[in-house]
């Protein structure tokens, strides 16, 4: 009967030491890339994506979403040569499942466009 019982515990402790190491999570700590860029900003609110879509301020290829700049500092930057550094967060565009029509005609899988981010973002005001 001992034997039993040690046999029954020694096998919840290894099943449970299994899944604490199976759960267990990694964390990046600041794993976003600096980035800087220049151009001139023209303060136009633009909608980015087709079917996800999101209202964002853009300067060259990169945004910068509505809440991380004040209006007052739009209204102060437009125009302007400027410079913009903050981290980069990459959005991942989904890729929707192909459609099928009535007549049998088969469409391509959609995929979203991926949108990079500027978090955090800082302005300098270039001559």
């Amino acid at each position: 009967m001992k034997r039993i019982n040690k046999t029954k515990l020694t096998l919840s402790l290894t099943l449970f030491l299994i899944a604490q190491m199976t759960f267990a999570q990694i964390t990046n700590q600041d794993s976003l890339k600096s980035i800087k860029t220049i151009g001139i900003f023209d303060g136009k609110k633009i909608t980015v994506g087709n079917f996800e879509t999101e209202t964002v301020f853009k300067i060259n290829e990169y945004c910068i979403s509505l809440t991380d700049i004040s209006q007052s500092l739009v209204d102060s930057l437009i125009g302007k040569k400027i410079m913009v550094t903050g981290k980069l967060k990459i959005v991942i565009g989904k890729t929707f499942p192909a459609k099928t029509s009535t007549d049998g005609t088969i469409y391509e899988p959609y995929k979203e466009p991926d949108k990079m981010f500027i978090i955090k973002p800082s302005f300098t005001i270039l001559n």
